[in-house]
């Protein structure tokens, strides 16, 4: 009895979420694919579209597997209770902050270089997210700041502004 009743255990509001997204990436990728079959047009889009769309199977895989596995008694019957109060602004405004910084790169890619931003987007990143070692942030935001920098200057068929790789 218990086997036939995970149907309803499922989440379906994640479930629905997930085909949404694997829906957006799809028909990205086949507009993608419809616009030009070039290297150059899907050198980025196919990967990424690849990757998404495995990330998505995997998470849909893994709602299926939840219904099945979670007991029959557990099924919620009162709403999400709103968060503890015990979080610091600070703590509830990380994902603005971290938003806020994203936008200066983007706004500082041309300006800076896509190393130079690359590396001081990531500082910044790292300090927000609680890091206090000056020299594992200086370290680690430089050395990932050029692999990715040269390893999309390698693969883009277009140059690509930087400051110094």
């Amino acid at each position: 009895m218990e086997g036939k009743n995970w149907i309803k255990r499922l989440d379906w509001g994640h479930l629905l979420l997930l085909i949404a997204i694997a829906t957006g990436i799809a028909l990205y990728l086949a507009d993608a694919i419809q616009a030009s079959t070039r290297v150059g047009n899907l050198v980025l889009i196919l990967p990424a579209s690849i990757l998404g769309l495995l990330l998505c199977l995997v998470n849909i895989a893994g709602v299926f597997k939840d219904a099945r596995n979670r007991p029959v008694n557990t099924i919620e019957s009162e709403p999400d209770k709103p968060a503890e109060p015990d979080e610091s602004l600070f703590e509830r405004g990380r994902p603005a902050i971290m938003l806020a910084l994203f936008g200066i790169y983007i706004f500082l890619i041309p300006r800076a270089g896509m190393d130079g931003a690359s590396a001081l987007f990531l500082a910044a990143a790292l300090l927000v997210n609680g890091e206090r070692r000056p020299w594992f942030i200086v370290a680690y935001s430089v050395i990932f700041a050029a692999a990715a920098t040269w390893f999309f200057k390698s693969i883009l068929p277009y140059p690509l502004y930087t400051i110094f790789i």
